[in-house]
């Protein structure tokens, strides 16, 4: 079905605006998809009934340019913690090469994609949106579900990021037989603890508001970001040119040492798990497409938002480990999780360590809030398309999608307790890419199908040109799901079936919801008769 685009979800009216007399009244609990109307005004409810705004008319806050290009910022990087895995991996060489040739071939294309999609469709679902208008609700249902499994089981990374900076202040300032203790103290009950208590106070303030979180992570990128310009400055005299051309001095530990775990060994590289850094520190644009609706002018400001945001990702990541690399004669097997914190330690003494050590803190508190916000929105615009429990529309008080946040939270601890952190990162890569499969091809299918479509800002290329500026980005995914260990695709498998089950009930739901609507539609109509 062909749906006028830019008033395919409730648009949000702007402060100060005039209803008309003749918009029509919206029985939320009755919501169909895809019916819209360019004015609404919602039903006056009393406090104890149920709505998706719980206040009689409510206008939540709008993101501005700043904040939206931040959020985007933060949906995809936070800086430079969580890289040292590439280091790892592929030595110095390869992973500065890797965080300058991948944002050509992956995130410029996720981030143009969700710059046209995300302003010609402006609702809280994002890109399922965009998989439902050129495939269907199937692809619809499916593409959101993967998605979100991704995008949850992502968030889960920020506690264990946020722990493992933690120890490295330990690890670097106490004996290592203190240090074997702390291990012992650290003991899996603590860890759950922990977690679960981080994980709920930040989901409590992601439940207060859009643009509070905006405005929160505006402070935060100066906090998080500060240490490594200080790094910057002090580390540029000491750094060796020629360590940046460094291949890795040995094998890791790492589960794979080649892409099939035989060949490439002389090379020194882990590809597994270098590919799957990368990807997972360079995607995540197409989150962004969650806060369209929600965007202060987003025909202008949407699209400026995503370069901006793709920008300071890339600039966030390269400039610092290229001093860090070299500045630091460490061997490439020492980069574990959180050794920038120590690199700090080495290149500016104490206070740059434990500045890094809070900068990271709270860096992850923002790329935390960041993805919770867009999981949430889209369970929210899900819901609002029948896909899911009409529980999942609702916003609270604030105009946050209350049930949204509360499920995110429960799969987080979850996620966060149980696994480490090269698992959550291969199993999240290994699902977003096949979410992502159904995004890009919706992208070349709506340049075909819904060419008529107002599109705010465009990519500045035809429909075969854009498949060949999709081309390499479609090469790179097919590596991600070539080279994934078993464990990711049992994942993706398990998961998958219980996505068939849950698309099965969402169904018949929303067919129910139907049959129930046309029914109405049918007695309103002999009663109108029988009036007359």
């Amino acid at each position: 079905m062909v749906v006028n685009t830019l008033a395919h979800h409730m648009p949000v009216i702007a402060e100060g605006a005039t209803i008309p007399d003749d918009a029509p009244f919206i029985d939320n609990d009755n919501l169909i998809p895809h019916e819209t109307t360019p004015f609404v005004r919602h039903k006056r409810r009393s406090s104890s009934t149920s709505s998706i705004f719980p206040d009689d008319f409510f206008v939540p806050e709008k993101l501005g340019l700043v904040s939206f290009s931040i959020l985007v910022f933060y949906n995809v990087s936070g800086g430079p913690f969580g890289v040292e895995a590439s280091v790892r991996a592929g030595g110095n060489f390869y992973s500065l090469l890797g965080f300058l040739v991948v944002p050509l071939i992956w995130s410029l294309q996720e981030a143009a994609m969700t710059a046209e999609l995300g302003a010609a469709f402006p609702e809280a679902s994002g890109g399922v949106a965009w998989v439902e208008e050129a495939f269907g609700s199937t692809a619809g249902w499916m593409s959101g579900y993967l998605n979100w499994v991704a995008g949850a089981t992502d968030n889960a990374i920020y506690p264990v990021l946020f722990l493992e900076y933690v120890m490295q202040i330990f690890k670097a300032n106490v004996l290592e037989e203190i240090e074997s203790a702390h291990s012992d103290t650290m003991h899996h009950l603590i860890r759950i603890f922990l977690i679960t208590a981080i994980s709920t106070s930040l989901a409590y303030i992601n439940w207060m508001g859009l643009e509070l979180v905006g405005r929160i992570s505006i402070l935060i990128c100066f906090v998080a970001m500060s240490p490594f310009v200080l790094l910057l400055l002090v580390g540029a005299a000491k750094c060796d040119p020629s360590r940046w051309f460094e291949i890795p001095d040995q094998i890791g530990s790492d589960h794979t040492v080649s892409f099939w775990e035989s060949g490439f060994v002389t090379t020194g590289v882990l590809w597994r798990p270098l590919i799957n850094n990368l990807y997972w520190n360079l995607n995540s644009f197409d989150a962004a497409g969650s806060f369209a609706a929600d965007v202060d002018d987003p025909n202008k400001t949407f699209a400026r938002g995503m370069m901006w945001g793709l920008l300071l990702v890339t600039i966030g990541y390269f400039v610092p480990l290229l001093i860090a690399t070299g500045a630091s004669d460490t061997p490439h097997s020492k980069w574990v999780e959180g050794y920038l914190a120590g690199i700090a330690f080495d290149v500016g003494g104490v206070w740059l360590g434990a500045w890094t050590v809070f900068a990271a803190g709270v860096s992850n508190i923002a790329m935390f809030q960041a993805e919770m916000s867009a999981d949430a929105y889209q369970v929210m615009g899900m819901a609002e398309r029948g896909f899911l429990p009409k529980i999942f529309a609702r916003r609270s008080r604030q105009g946050t999608p209350t049930y949204g946040i509360l499920l995110g939270t429960a799969v987080i601890i979850v996620a966060s307790s149980f696994s480490n952190f090269d698992e959550l990162v291969e199993m999240l890569n290994f699902m977003y890419t096949l979410s992502l499969v159904f995004e890009f091809a919706a992208f070349i299918k709506l340049r075909i199908s819904h060419s008529e479509t107002h599109r705010p800002w465009k990519v500045p290329l035809n429909t075969f040109g854009c498949i060949l500026f999709l081309l390499p980005t479609m090469v790179f995914m097919v590596i991600i799901i070539v080279i994934a260990s078993w464990k990711s695709y049992v994942f993706a498998l398990v998961f998958g079936i219980i996505g068939f089950f849950l698309f099965l009930s969402s169904e018949s739901r929303r067919q129910a919801s139907r049959r129930n609507k046309e029914g109405s539609s049918a007695a309103d109509k002999d009663n109108s008769e029988h009036h007359q």
